[in-house]
């Protein structure tokens, strides 16, 4: 898991939850650097002690985290590529090609899933999601985080699923401008 989902998991408990949270439940645990990768098993145990310490479903804190991860984390740290996508969906259609595949290339041992994002209608996309962490909830939050980053809102039917037995993970998903407040 590539230390990026390390740090923003601790972002994410810091500003939803607390300092003291995150400190109890990253007590012990190493800096994880931005430009490594680590053990899946690692963010799991994390994502358990979060989700004891906040009183949350795993489930729960993994979507939320995603959200925040989608909106805050990832828009702060590479914001060049937010800039040339003016919408939540032409983001999404490059997200393999141009952020995955140069995660593969240069973090060693790095293996984010593999996504096959494609139009799926005028104002969405498809995404053919499959990875053996099965994390298609931590998808579903990134998917509604970067929605929010653009103000837009991310309908989204999950077809397929990996944790229902199926062998990917299939996401229409329908992006529409968010409802002003």
């Amino acid at each position: 898991m590539h230390g990026v989902i390390f740090t923003s998991l601790r972002d994410y408990l810091t500003s939803q939850h607390g300092p003291a949270v995150a400190q109890a439940v990253f007590a012990g645990q190493p800096i994880f650097l931005l430009s490594e990768s680590y053990d899946d098993a690692e963010l799991l145990q994390l994502v358990g002690k979060a989700a004891v310490e906040t009183r949350t479903e795993v489930n729960d804190v993994v979507h939320e985290f995603g959200r925040f991860t989608g909106e805050t984390t990832f828009t702060r740290l590479y914001p060049a590529f937010f800039a040339i996508a003016p919408s939540a969906r032409e983001f999404l259609l490059t997200v393999e090609t141009r952020i995955h595949e140069l995660v593969r290339a240069t973090i060693p041992n790095a293996a984010p899933p593999q996504l096959r994002v494609v139009e799926h209608g005028p104002d969405g996309v498809q995404i053919v999601y499959s990875s053996a962490r099965q994390l298609c909830v931590l998808l579903r939050g990134l998917v509604q985080g970067t929605a929010g980053h653009y103000g837009e809102k991310a309908e989204i039917n999950e077809s397929t699923c990996m944790l229902r037995g199926d062998p990917t993970c299939t996401f229409e998903i329908t992006l529409s401008p968010a409802a002003s407040v």
